[in-house]
């Protein structure tokens, strides 16, 4: 890459939003999306059978390890600054051309597993629908390069909106979960279109030599600049390929032992979870630069005190699950979906404590990722899905979908572990070299 080439990443100094603003604007933001998500299913399962839900699930469940895989996570790589001296156009355009990679191998996944017609139109439309979110993250970079919270969580309210509004269209005209997604790409098209890529929502409040306005939101093919950024980022790639195969593993041993309508069933118990992972979300996104300037910086206390800060509230989140859960969970189960799903409802405390291990163990992912150490996410991660498959191998079968969660719990306290182990001897590594290059200097 050219040394001379205007540095994306190069912060131009201002006055910065403080985290507790920049936690309240994504917060709302990714409150309203999750809330959005958790909706979808909320009102896929007041309009369509239990099995079509699964239907649904199954969709996620084949689509997202692909994504998350082709995503490569660029907007961390964007985000941290650690390839200063590539273009935005030059990230935008690899996340193109990884995005059609990954419709293509979605598609050859259905036809090697012989889905039907129907289920493989669902999870062909499910793919596209998160190919359009994919390239939203792209120009989602940009803006938290400037700490331009603000347009990022206007964003994903509107998706969020858009995206409900025309799957119950959608749905309720045609009863058909085809229909209803098909409204879901739609709505996310309409915000990509005519908000994530407009120069109004990049515009600085002043002119920016490292963004001209004739190039910024443009992509650039450069097979050298890509290939050497997909070469740096694959290792991030993995890793969320691992995280999102950890989370969607269970559905792959239901579907086979249970089927779709227990399938359906534990998808909607299980997007309890995200009501504290929008949360976990936004403020680790607004801590993570934070995370990475005091780590860059050598100043382990700060990078130490606000990671412990980060995992007390993902605790809190997972325990005050667990007691909304056991004080109201049949209730719940029943207002947000049907009663056939709160008759499950002793399921619901066992997902949240889970939850609350994921929740500490996701934080501590932002920190190793602030931190750069990506490689050792992937063992980690290797190891925590091979925890999960074992115990789904040995619980699904014979305990149900209570032996999914307690799957989910082991692979969640064995992740939780080794992130704290990684970043403990990494910290200590750390200063020990400094301390060597202080007594040699």
């Amino acid at each position: 890459m050219s040394t001379e080439a205007p540095g994306v990443f190069a912060l131009e100094q201002y006055k910065r939003a403080s985290l507790r603003a920049d936690f309240s604007w994504m917060f709302v933001g990714n409150a309203i999306y999750a809330g959005g998500q958790f909706a979808t299913l909320m009102l896929l399962a007041k309009l369509v059978r239990p099995e079509l839900v699964g239907q649904y699930a199954l969709g996620l469940a084949v689509v997202y390890p692909v994504i998350m895989l082709t995503n490569i996570q660029l907007r961390a790589v964007m985000t941290s600054g650690a390839q200063q001296k590539a273009h935005f156009g030059d990230y935008l355009c690899l996340r193109l051309l990884t995005t059609s990679l990954a419709l293509v191998i979605i598609f050859a996944i259905t036809q090697v597993l012989g889905y039907r017609w129907d289920l493989t139109a669902v999870v062909l439309m499910v793919g596209v629908a998160y190919a359009i979110e994919t390239i939203s993250d792209v120009y989602y970079a940009r803006l938290q390069l400037h700490d331009k919270m603000v347009e990022i969580s206007k964003s994903l309210i509107a998706r969020a909106l858009l995206s409900v509004l025309g799957l119950a269209v959608a749905t309720y005209v045609s009863r058909s979960l085809l229909w209803g997604v098909a409204g879901v790409v739609l709505a996310r098209a309409i915000v990509l279109f005519g908000y994530d890529i407009c120069e109004p929502t990049h515009g600085l409040a002043r002119q920016s030599k490292w963004f001209p306005r004739n190039e910024a939101l443009t992509p650039r093919f450069n097979l050298r600049v890509q290939r050497e950024l997909l070469w740096f980022s694959l290792p991030l790639g993995i890793v969320v390929l691992l995280t999102s195969l950890n989370s969607n593993a269970p559905s792959y041993f239901i579907k086979h032992a249970l089927g779709e309508r227990d399938l359906g069933i534990f998808s909607a118990m299980g997007f309890m979870i995200s009501v504290g992972n929008m949360a976990v979300v936004s403020l680790g996104q607004c801590a993570f630069t934070r995370l990475a300037r005091s780590y860059g910086d050598g100043n382990f206390v700060a990078f130490g005190s606000l990671l412990g800060k980060l995992l007390a509230f993902g605790a809190t989140l997972g325990l005050c699950g667990m007691l909304f859960s056991k004080l109201a969970g049949r209730e719940i189960l029943t207002i947000l979906f049907r009663p056939e799903y709160a008759e499950r409802a002793d399921l619901l405390s066992w997902i949240m404590a889970a939850g609350g291990v994921l929740f500490m163990a996701q934080f501590l992912g932002f920190g190793m990722t602030a931190a750069g150490y990506y490689k050792s996410q992937v063992i980690l991660n290797i190891v925590a899905n091979l925890s999960l498959f074992a115990a789904c191998y040995w619980f699904v079968a014979r305990q149900g979908l209570l032996g999914a969660i307690f799957a989910m719990l082991i692979a969640a306290i064995v992740q939780l572990a080794g992130s704290a182990m990684v970043l403990v001897k990494g910290m200590r590594l750390h200063t020990h070299v400094c301390a060597r290059r202080a007594e040699t200097a």
